[in-house]
């Protein structure tokens, strides 16, 4: 197993600028196929419990899962991990964080289209664009995306643009990627197996590549997501105009129960959960 203490390097620097961030080598191999083993015993028992659904869109066979995280007893220790908490507090720049139910984990191979996921996507005269923006995503991809699809795409700096260049995001097994949700991103990206390197910027010809012409690995998908905040008026806006209002969002929170061992657990981290319905 890898230490949780030891030293991994965050430049935030680079995040600022670019609007993303490959923590490199955060989780070892190992535990990395343990918690792909986890992901599937946590999706059985939200089977049972009626909880998991799928999307009837073209070319996506991913399984979602109501209920975030913290709300599950077999992977609420991952978003708890201190090497994850680190990277928040770290690029945030704050000893303690806010979490309000936003994460999630998904088996399979969902969408692709680049989009942003704060409130102002396209107006860039809204108020997320004014003063600092304090809400975070980070990924946990189990599996390599340097070499193979599944991945992020992100078009870099623009957290602070219209656009910008659009790069795979070179993540392998172990590493952890942050991204700003003003940043534009795409999920789901296809390498292609002649010209693994090239970016397919349009996703309707991004979906209709066939599966031989892709650069696939072997094990199934599996991703984990987790938004964490500082206190500010942009986490405001954005549990009233997005948490609140959206019926998929508002499942979703009410699907996400917590004992008081778990809430203890984060308040002894310096993590504030706020359960936006309660």
């Amino acid at each position: 197993m890898n230490n949780p203490n030891k030293e991994v390097i965050i430049n935030t620097d680079q995040f600022h600028k670019d609007g993303y961030l490959v923590v490199k080598n955060v989780f070892s191999e190992e535990e990395i196929k343990t918690f792909r083993e986890e992901a599937y015993k946590q999706f059985e028992i939200d089977k049972t419990k009626g909880l998991t659904y799928t999307l009837p869109f073209w070319k996506v066979n991913a399984n979602f899962v109501n209920g975030d995280l913290l709300s599950k007893d077999i992977l609420n220790h991952i978003l708890l991990d201190e090497r994850i908490l680190k990277i928040a507090k770290t690029i945030l720049d704050s000893e303690k964080l806010v979490y309000f139910g936003d994460s999630s984990y998904q088996i399979g191979t969902g969408s692709n289209g680049f989009h942003r996921d704060n409130i102002d996507r396209t107006n860039l005269d809204g108020p997320d664009w004014k003063g600092k923006y304090t809400l975070i995503r980070v990924g946990l991809y189990l599996q390599d995306h340097k070499n193979y699809s599944g991945g992020l795409k992100i078009r870099k700096g623009s957290h602070k643009n219209r656009s910008g260049e659009a790069l795979f995001v070179n993540n392998e097994v172990g590493d952890v990627v942050v991204w700003d949700l003003k940043t534009l991103h795409s999920g789901n990206a296809v390498r292609l197996k002649s010209m693994p390197n090239f970016s397919i910027n349009n996703a309707l010809i991004e979906k209709s590549i066939p599966e031989f012409l892709r650069k696939q690995k072997s094990e199934e998908r599996i991703s984990l997501f987790m938004t964490f905040a500082l206190k500010s008026s942009h986490l405001d806006r954005y549990i009233n105009e997005y948490t609140l209002k959206r019926e998929d969002t508002k499942t979703h929170a009410k699907a996400s129960v917590y004992d008081d061992k778990v809430l203890a657990t984060a308040k002894s981290k310096n993590v504030e959960v706020i359960q936006p319905l309660s």
